[in-house]
């Protein structure tokens, strides 16, 4: 398709992703340090309250998926088995709330992998929430502390629960003075779009085109890859425009003008979080030597010379404590469209699966 024509066809936001790694985010610390658990209560209530919530009562609230279906298949249940207690390298959390993905409705749809779990299950696959317990080798964290994490498939039972079991090495503190619901929707969008853009190899000063710019992905990947120093063109809906602007990107184009293309001639880098279709409609605008970041599938056909990295999302403690840092410092937020109760989690799939939600949507859980 030449770079100066056409397809209108609509971005819609999606998630997956992987990668090597980038450059340090230059930092800025603002007027705050990090204080203890001991910070948030006194003593005698913190140690009440851990050991209030490390008494296993035998069931927990969760988001269940019976069997694949539309939305509706989803059941509230409060007979759920609680997680046994955190093994070696494991962590029990108290989630607080927990991220909805188009991962999540697509997997529920039976269109997406199921890793090895077994039907009926937990949905979502990251959260936020509060350290309850440690199991043995874990020194980096503590009863009390704020935590948030992606682990796809390796949390027990899942993160649209009351609690879960996950791997140390998939949490991260939490951004300091950010609500939980805005940490909760960070570790999946945030990881994949710092992973593309690691992919991406992009340096400081250069130009990079992030499509769907409002999205969970893409409005992540805007401020992340200005933090970063790059000049960043985003495409975005019409009532989005001024949104994506505000994230910091350099030119916003509305991506049903059948012109925006022909602004975008030599373009070297893309993260694209829409589909293959999408890509193949920017092929022609990128540079000989283009590189492409691939959240949500690759074009069959790719011109010679330009290279397309399919991201997939992998959990980090490490990259969730530099986007943590981010936030910290007020150079990163997410926004939530908005927040549901885990009774209604089958009304906040139905919304995700209607598109064009403005950065993310959250299930709150627990106090």
């Amino acid at each position: 398709m030449p770079c100066d024509g056409l397809s209108t066809r609509p971005e819609v936001p999606v998630s997956h992703a992987s990668s090597p790694a980038l450059g340090e985010i230059p930092r800025r610390v603002p007027g705050v340090r990090r204080s203890g658990a001991s910070a948030a209560a006194p003593d005698s209530e913190l140690g009440r309250r851990n050991r209030d919530e490390s008494r296993h009562a035998g069931a927990v609230r969760a988001a269940v998926v019976p069997r694949h279906g539309p939305a509706e298949v989803i059941e509230v249940r409060d007979d759920w088995p609680e997680p046994d207690p955190p093994g070696p390298g494991e962590v029990l959390v108290a989630v607080q709330a927990a991220g909805l993905n188009p991962s999540d409705a697509k997997i529920r749809a039976g269109g997406g992998r199921l890793g090895g779990v077994e039907l009926p299950y937990v949905s979502g696959r990251e959260a936020a929430g509060r350290v309850v317990e440690v199991g043995p080798g874990v020194d980096s964290l503590e009863p009390g502390q704020e935590v948030f994490a992606f682990f796809g498939w390796g949390a027990r039972p899942g993160g649209h629960t009351e609690r879960l079991v996950v791997a140390a090495s998939a949490l991260a503190l939490s951004p300091l003075g950010v609500p939980v619901n805005e940490a909760a929707g960070l570790p999946l969008a945030g990881l994949t779009a710092l992973q593309g853009l690691e992919a991406l190899g992009a340096r400081a000063g250069e130009r990079v085109l992030v499509t769907s710019g409002s999205g969970g992905v893409g409005h992540l990947g805007v401020q992340i890859a200005v933090a970063l120093g790059l000049e960043v063109i985003a495409t975005s809906g019409p009532a989005n425009l001024g949104f994506v602007r505000g994230l910091g990107a350099a030119e916003v184009l509305d991506y049903r003008d059948e012109d925006h293309r022909r602004r975008l001639r030599g373009i070297p880098y893309l993260l694209d979080s829409v589909g293959a279709g999408n890509i193949g409609s920017y092929l022609s605008c990128l540079s000989t030597g283009a590189k492409v970041a691939a959240v949500a599938g690759v074009p069959s056909e790719v011109p010679d010379g330009i290279t397309v990295t399919p991201i997939r999302c992998e959990a980090s403690s490490a990259r969730l404590t530099r986007l943590s840092q981010l936030m910290t410092e007020r150079r990163l937020s997410v926004t939530v469209q908005q927040v549901f109760p885990l009774e209604q989690a089958a009304e906040a799939h139905r919304l995700l699966e209607g598109g064009h939600v403005r950065g993310k949507l959250v299930i709150a859980i627990g106090a």
